[in-house]
């Protein structure tokens, strides 16, 4: 019974590995939602920054988005409206370089409304490649890390099974 159920396992990998080769093959037929780009002229990219404050962890991820050479865009979510005005408020008086998009979440939750951004986005325009830049802060230690939210693990892991979404993180090294 053993030896079944492992050659069973051995053939399904198989089966799938030879299914992900004719997929990936630079010769396989091209699908009608096939969403590969084949040169790099045909890129059409936004890059998002969701900015939770303005630090320099922020403006890192901010400045490496701008060095893209591509159009940026600055999402923030606020708790409250008061909330939203004061980071604006913050945005204009740090001299408003880079388009904001302001983003309500009364519960203070922040993967959702941005994986909801960005699917919003993505289903206005599927032409479109959104590259999220994530401002991920690198701590010295091991045990540090716990003391610090893991918002940059959790919002790629979320991003990750989205079409044309590419994710990236901009590490700060304390």
């Amino acid at each position: 019974l053993i030896v079944i159920v492992f050659t069973v396992l051995a053939l399904l990998t198989r089966r799938h590995f030879d299914r992900i080769d004719d997929a990936t093959a630079l010769d396989a037929p091209a699908t009608p939602d096939d969403e590969s780009e084949q040169t790099p002229s045909q890129v059409s990219n936004l890059a998002i920054v969701p900015i939770p404050r303005l630090d320099r962890v922020s403006i890192r991820a901010l400045a490496y988005a701008m060095s893209l050479r591509q159009p940026v865009l600055a999402l923030h979510v606020s708790p409250t409206e008061e909330e939203s005005k004061r980071f604006r408020e913050y945005w204009h008086a740090w001299g408003n370089h880079v388009p904001l998009e302001l983003v309500q979440s009364p519960y203070r939750a922040v993967i959702p409304p941005v994986v909801a951004y960005v699917e919003s986005l993505r289903a206005q325009r599927p032409e479109l490649t959104v590259t999220v830049i994530v401002p991920d802060l690198a701590v010295r230690h091991w045990w540090q890390r716990p003391l610090h939210d893991n918002t940059a693990a959790r919002l790629r892991h979320a991003l990750a099974p989205l079409a044309k979404v590419v994710v990236t993180s901009v590490r700060f090294h304390v």
